[in-house]
């Protein structure tokens, strides 16, 4: 085969080439459909992309926030504190003691360092729901009880997001996992909504009720399989008023300004069954 032969054998494959690409990007253009709406919403209502990050991994995502640590990139001298020689949240209580018989805790409390109404109510349901929770373990339990809480906090464009979570086990109750979550805007000094946050970032209260709704509806779904194998789950109710955006009150931003909506079903139940969405 001489050169004058591969030359035009050369000539034709690159043309044909040519070709097929022009025919493949007309097709594109004119036959070949966009995604509708902001793709952002479309994949929050749609549950998010489940083949990238699972209900498991935002779930794990969340229990690793809590590292008993205030963290914050932003300047907070102007907040007036009620100890100005601490952060504005810090450790208050810690304990970690075991007593043969009666019990084993390892407990962080933590105390929000500001002044004013809200703090203090923040303050004071934590004292009601965790720290005499531990008193009485430590003073009255009459069964062998185990008992850890540790919490996180942050802040995100003035916005202060507090965590405590609490494990607890009483003799042969199933465990409970209980989550209290509080939301503060350093700024004006009240307290923040989820639609507060949801309004910051320009996204629909429809959306997000979409996604809490397929959320749950797979968890109960994955629950009554579990349950018909002859497990024991925690079942839940996709109609309950609880998942309604207008009753969530059990939520915060995360470190990159991230908003969890946790469902701590230990908080009204014996149960360690959780569900968190983020958003």
């Amino acid at each position: 085969m001489n050169s004058k032969t591969i030359r035009y054998i050369m000539y034709t494959v690159i043309i044909i080439i040519c070709l097929i690409s022009i025919v493949i990007a007309v097709y594109a253009q004119f036959f070949m459909e966009e995604p509708s709406g902001n793709s952002y919403e479309n994949d929050i209502s749609a549950g998010g992309n489940q083949n990238l990050v699972t209900s498991q991994d935002v779930k794990q995502s969340f229990l690793d926030l809590f590292t008993n640590e205030f963290y914050s990139n932003q300047y907070t001298e102007q907040v007036s504190k009620l100890d100005d020689t601490k952060d504005i949240v810090y450790t208050a209580y810690s304990n970690i003691q075991t007593v043969d018989g009666k019990y084993s805790i390892d407990v962080n409390i933590p105390v929000i360092n500001i002044k004013g109404d809200v703090p203090a109510e923040y303050n004071n349901i934590s004292q009601s729901v965790f720290a005499d929770k531990i008193n009485a373990i430590m003073t009255n339990s009459t069964v062998y009880t185990v008992y850890n809480l540790d919490y996180t906090s942050y802040i995100n464009n003035d916005i202060l997001s507090v965590g405590i979570m609490a494990t607890i086990k009483e003799g042969d109750n199933p465990q409970r996992i209980i989550v209290q979550t509080y939301n503060y805007n350093l700024k004006t000094g009240k307290g923040v909504t989820i639609q507060d946050i949801l309004v910051s970032r320009g996204i629909e209260e429809n959306v997000v009720n979409k996604k809490i709704e397929n959320t749950i509806k797979k968890a109960s779904e994955d629950a009554n399989k579990m349950a018909e194998s002859g497990y024991t789950v925690y079942q839940r109710d996709p109609n309950d008023e609880m998942y309604k955006l207008e009753n969530i009150n059990t939520f915060m931003k995360g470190p990159n300004g991230e908003l969890y909506i946790i469902f701590a079903y230990g908080n009204n139940n014996f149960t360690s069954e959780m569900d968190v969405i983020e958003i």
